[in-house]
């Protein structure tokens, strides 16, 4: 039988550190609201918070933020430079994580929509923290997922046709200053009857508005802000935000079901669309057809290839790892997701007879010193006798040898962790969330946050 998924379970510990922070933005006279879904703020805390802040209080509002989350005895374990920067912290004993995007302004592709003092100015007090104004409101959520990506939320549609109903003047007059008098009223049209294909239509033209009036109407200023956008991508393509992570160890340590149980414990700091799994390597060539192949059930069925060939086979797969780190890995982590890779070239090494290769571990850790390396390795391990009972693929002699050549591994991998998989497998995945959170920590520090 599988176990349970797991479920993050709600933290008063999240509800204390988001009133926190808060309580020190208004002491500090910081002017933000907060852009959605904050009808339960703060006592019913989401996995991520949405604030706009002003530009020029953005600096401040980051260190106000930082310290008042170390206050409530959370740590900030990343940040990425999105079209809002985005903040992730976790608290070190529960491993609950809580993300704050924080909007200075609002954008697309460095191109302005709604000013950020605009939106402030007419913020709604409720005590604690401000809300939007409804229009203003309405129009962050229409163009939240339409011009970037063609269409309007679901969840968004039914506040969006009410505030346009309720409002429409305002409205319309709101997204004419940012489209033009034509596709502003074109768009309210198609909202008010609620025909959204006809909203989602207009998303091209809507681009080639926005782009057309504020590159006559504030040429300098737009340039400045495409130039920022574009340092701020190179940025994060230099540090990107995501890591990789690799689980490696014998057959029957539970790479597999740990891995699948580690993205659903970081969840909130790594959204599952935007992560990548693998098995063993990136699929760079001939993709269908190992898509077709079927599991290894004997692993050393098969007798060695000669040395010619054990190389060629050898720097087939090593130049699939490295294009694969590049082109695969890298955008991953760029957009801040989490490669999760079950045993990575480091088999080579220490079961070449699994690939039928006669080649030496040095010239495998040669190779592959120039192949992007794991952020992390977790090393699976367990007495040979529960590894035998688990997978039987192997003779007892081979699991034995297998677990002392891993042990020898990591300890060269200065990034590596030993993990008993011989306990159950919820604290196996604790352990593992603890040293990835730990090393993320560790990683923004030394990244200057």
């Amino acid at each position: 039988m599988n176990p349970a998924p797991f479920t993050p379970k709600p933290s008063r510990d999240l509800g204390e550190l988001v009133t926190t922070v808060f309580q020190a933005w208004r002491q500090a006279g910081v002017a933000f609201l907060v852009l959605r879904n904050y009808e339960h703020l703060p006592h019913d805390v989401g996995n991520d918070i949405d604030v706009l802040v002003r530009p020029a209080q953005l600096a401040q509002a980051e260190e106000l933020m930082v310290q008042a989350a170390g206050d409530a005895g959370s740590q900030l374990h990343n940040r990425a430079e999105f079209s809002p920067v985005s903040f992730l912290f976790h608290h070190p004993d529960t491993l609950q994580q809580i993300q704050f995007d924080l909007f200075y302004n609002q954008q697309w592709r460095g191109f302005d929509l709604l000013s950020a003092d605009a939106v402030l100015d007419r913020r709604i007090n409720r005590g604690l923290f401000s809300i939007p104004h409804p229009v203003h409101e309405a129009i962050t959520d229409l163009l939240t997922r339409l011009i970037f990506h063609g269409y309007v939320k679901e969840n968004y549609k039914q506040f969006i046709l009410a505030t346009a109903r309720a409002e429409p003047a305002r409205m319309e007059a709101a997204i004419a200053g940012i489209f033009g008098a034509g596709l502003a009223a074109q768009l309210m049209r198609a909202i008010v009857a609620g025909q959204w294909n006809d909203v989602e239509a207009c998303f091209i033209p809507m681009r080639r508005q926005l782009i057309w009036r504020r590159a006559l109407g504030q040429p300098w200023r737009t340039l400045r802000s495409i130039l920022r956008d574009y340092r701020r991508f190179f940025r994060r393509l230099i540090r990107p935000p995501g890591m990789t992570i690799a689980l490696i160890g014998p057959d029957g340590c539970g790479k597999s079901t740990a891995a699948d149980r580690l993205t659903e414990r970081l969840v909130h700091t790594f959204r599952p669309d935007k992560n990548l799994r693998v098995h063993w390597k990136p699929a760079v060539f001939l993709k269908q057809r190992r898509a077709a192949r079927p599991p290894t059930t004997n692993p050393h069925g098969q007798p060695a290839r000669n040395a010619l060939v054990s190389l060629l086979y050898l720097g087939y797969h090593w130049m699939e790892y490295l294009l694969g780190g590049w082109l695969h890995f890298l955008p991953v982590r760029f957009r801040s997701g989490l490669v999760l890779i079950d045993r990575y070239y480091y088999d080579f090494a220490v079961d070449p007879k699994r690939y039928r290769l006669r080649v030496s571990a040095a010239l495998v850790r040669c190779l592959f010193c120039l192949v992007p390396q794991p952020d992390l390795v977790f090393l699976l391990d367990a007495p040979s006798e529960v590894l035998q009972a688990r997978k039987a693929e192997v003779p007892m002699a081979e699991t034995q040898r297998q677990r002392e050549a891993y042990r020898e591994l990591i300890a060269r991998l200065p990034n590596a962790r030993l993990i008993s998989a011989d306990q159950p497998l919820e604290q196996v995945v604790t352990e593992m969330a603890r040293h990835t959170l730990k090393f993320m920590t560790a990683r923004q520090r030394a990244r200057g946050g």
